[in-house]
């Protein structure tokens, strides 16, 4: 019987240990992402660069800043789809510059897997993801 009792309580306790471990292992996904400045005008900026900075905000409500992400450019709201535009100038540190593109106001986008030991190097359109959109104002 005390066997029984012993291996009950410590399979109790292991089965304890796993929940409240699991539980805690969500806390450390992001839910979400910001980009700092959320808009600039390239003009207001030295030589017209524009360091963006992307803050991930984790489920428990902590942040990372600067968080890891995948930086993209897009082409100007202001055209449609059809449109051929160049891209604005933006490195994978979030430094954006307008170069010789056509005035306009530009997307910038940042995109960090939710778990941040993912490397951001290795996503896919299938890893799980947050995001976020600033915007680069072109004279």
């Amino acid at each position: 019987m005390s066997k029984l009792r012993l291996f009950c309580s410590g399979f109790s306790l292991l089965l304890s240990a796993t929940v409240l471990l699991s539980c805690g292992l969500n806390q450390h996904k992001f839910k979400s992402m910001a980009i700092t400045p959320a808009s600039a005008d390239a003009m207001n900026y030295p030589n017209g660069q524009v360091q963006y900075t992307a803050t991930a905000t984790f489920i428990d409500g902590g942040q990372v800043t600067p968080a890891s992400a995948l930086w993209t450019p897009g082409g100007p709201w202001t055209l449609t789809p059809q449109t051929p535009w160049p891209a604005i100038s933006l490195n994978s540190s979030g430094l954006a510059s307008c170069g010789t593109v056509a005035p306009g106001i530009y997307p910038i986008v940042a995109t960090a897997p939710i778990d941040p030991n993912f490397p951001v190097s290795k996503m896919t359109m299938t890893t799980p993801q947050v995001s976020a959109m600033a915007s680069l104002t072109c004279p």
